[in-house]
């Protein structure tokens, strides 16, 4: 399991405005794997970070966006875990051509 340093820096390393993208798809196209993969606590968290800020991401502060991604990744994948990666192609079938680009082309090579 990575530490939470690298948690963190991984997760400042993804622009928020995708990371934004990514959980509005996910509660407004996907409702079903949301309801499926998190708690009923955590799904009103996601929902209510996701309805509170409307269509700002930048209006989040650190804690929600620490929260907003570590329940993307679950409610994407079902795992607490998930890399960027995993989420990323759990959610291709959902998103815009051009959204999938720019998280290809934000992920670690190496």
């Amino acid at each position: 399991m990575a530490s939470p340093s690298k948690i963190l820096a991984r997760a400042r390393a993804v622009p928020w405005a995708v990371a934004w993208e990514l959980s509005r798809t996910l509660w407004f196209n996907a409702r079903d794997r949301v309801n499926q993969n998190l708690t009923k606590n955590e799904r009103g968290d996601f929902a209510a970070i996701v309805r509170m800020r409307g269509s700002r991401p930048w209006d989040l502060d650190s804690k929600e966006r620490d929260r907003l991604v570590f329940l993307m990744k679950k409610a994407a994948t079902g795992d607490r875990d998930a890399s960027w990666n995993e989420a990323g192609m759990s959610l291709v079938t959902l998103l815009p051509p051009r959204l999938v680009n720019e998280v290809w082309k934000r992920l670690p090579r190496g």
